[in-house]
């Protein structure tokens, strides 16, 4: 978490949060191993990727030189 927190701490932040809870509601009774660790990182990226969408705008044709 603290690799992560160097290049991205909003999610290292969030990584630590969804431990604690996980650790206060009885989820995590031994280590976590590096395959559940990066099961959360997926699990946080999903939830902050952002979305590129890409709008055009198209503008009508000005005939009015054709007259």
């Amino acid at each position: 978490v603290n690799t992560i927190a160097v290049a991205k701490p909003e999610k290292a932040k969030m990584v630590e949060n969804m431990l604690c809870q996980m650790a206060q509601s009885g989820q995590i009774q031994n280590k976590i191993g590096e395959q559940q660790l990066k099961s959360l990182l997926e699990r946080v990226s999903e939830q902050t990727a952002k979305k590129t969408t890409v709008k055009f705008k198209r503008r009508g044709l000005d005939d009015s030189d054709e007259d």
